[in-house]
């Protein structure tokens, strides 16, 4: 075995522009075909990592959606008021809201070690123009679950503040029991512990859709009394409100109560379940999938013929050589594995190179979906594509072995398109 591959390896160096062209061509198309295998299995990442941080049964989560709205407070005082009304229909256990926003405290704004880490977790962000700004998440008690691993329920403060909890990445320049004050409300909060880095929440914008949110370098706090009423903080946790339910809550009936009251009282809403929700989500993606597996498999096979069809011609130009070969001893096996040999190196290698180029492409990119498409390269791409180059190798190989084993040694001695010539 040892002969055969010092023998493949000795003919990749003796041509080596051919060797580069015929590496450049199985390059671009495993680029191609990493492409699409990524593309069509990130879909299924997204959705295995919103799985995995679900907190909460979807099945009896209720999300509400607002079909006009108002910017009044009059308006405001209708919500507060839906709400409440939820709260009161049966199989109802609570009505939950939550807003991500970017506020000033009056005690960090200043403070040169807090701006100088917030600088930092800031540079990418919509913020990163303000690293004195601090990013907030307020949301009520009830909601905390929805994603594990984070905070269970808000602890009380030894004073008359609201409770607020810090990043662990701000552990050493907010210490416990640092009072903190909402330069735009007044409000006061006090610290009273932190969440371990790496917690994550959902992203406001759709929390089924968009990969989690990192809330390293955050705070997280409860809805102030001033929030309640305001019509900026109602307006931004507008889409973000859930109606948590009990085990025996009749959905449909609850969705219909939820619809008619708002009619009655002038505004618009509804209510869908996150499991229904999430089954919409999946039936996009799934069309979505199906697309990019069937345009991978278009890619691959394009890629195998002109991939097999370079080897072939490059055999067939070889041919005397390896009638030569088969003269002085070797068989058709052996020449049947270094062909093998040879194909292997070069596919192999390509398809390394290619998984490394897609690598540092996806670490590098600031997409909100890198995790997703992090974990689709690594755990189905890399796989999948292996399998697509043993594949490639047999078939390759078989082609031209199967070709070239037509011809009588004598006739492959006596051929006239050897490449060496």
């Amino acid at each position: 075995m040892r002969p055969i591959l010092q023998l493949a390896l000795k003919e990749i160096r003796k041509k080596r522009v051919r060797t580069i062209l015929m590496f450049v061509v199985c390059l671009i198309a495993t680029l191609t075909v990493f492409t699409s295998i990524t593309n069509a299995t990130s879909a299924i990442c997204q959705q295995k990592i919103f799985d995995r941080n679900l907190g909460l049964e979807a099945g009896q989560i209720l999300h509400l959606k607002y079909l006009q709205t108002d910017e009044t407070a009059e308006f405001t005082t209708a919500l507060a008021d839906f709400r409440n009304y939820i709260e009161t229909l049966p199989g109802v256990n609570a009505v939950g809201q939550f807003d991500a926003t970017g506020i000033n405290f009056s005690e960090l704004k200043t403070s040169e070690e807090y701006v100088k880490i917030n600088q930092k977790i800031l540079e990418n962000g919509v913020y990163k123009d303000y690293p004195e700004r601090s990013q907030v998440l307020y949301v009520d008690e009830a909601l905390l679950p929805l994603v594990k691993g984070g905070i269970s329920a808000f602890a009380s403060t030894q004073s008359t503040n609201l409770p607020i909890y810090a990043s662990e990445v701000f552990k050493d320049v907010v210490p416990v029991g640092t009072f903190l004050t909402d330069e735009r409300t007044g409000e006061m909060y006090e610290v009273v512990g932190y969440f371990s880095k790496g917690s994550q929440w959902v992203e406001e914008d759709d929390l089924i859709r968009y990969p989690l949110v990192s809330l390293d370098g955050w705070f997280i706090a409860p809805f102030s009394d001033e929030g309640r009423n305001d019509i900026l903080t109602q307006l931004s946790s507008l889409h973000n409100t859930y109606v948590l339910l009990s085990e025996t809550a009749d959905e449909k009936i609850l969705e219909q109560e939820i619809c008619s009251y708002s009619f009655s009282h002038g505004f618009s809403a509804t209510a869908i379940s996150l499991s229904e929700e999430y089954e919409i989500y999946r039936s996009e993606t799934g069309t979505f999938t199906s697309r990019q597996i069937i345009i991978a498999i278009f890619i691959s096979m394009m890629a195998l013929t002109s991939i097999i069809a370079v080897f072939t011609t490059n055999t067939l130009l070889k041919r005397r050589q390896y009638g030569i070969l088969i003269a002085n001893g070797f068989t058709q096996k052996d020449i049947a594995f270094c062909i093998a040999a040879e194909i292997a190196i070069i596919v192999f290698s390509s398809t390394l190179v290619a998984w490394i180029i897609k690598f540092v492409e996806f670490r590098n990119n600031t997409d909100v979906f890198r995790e997703a498409l992090m974990t689709a390269h690594i755990q189905y791409t890399l796989p999948v594509c292996l399998l697509i180059a043993v594949i490639l190798v047999i078939l390759a190989t078989l082609f031209p072995a199967f070709k070239l084993f037509q011809y009588q040694p004598g006739d492959l001695i006596g051929g006239n398109t050897n490449g060496n010539d």
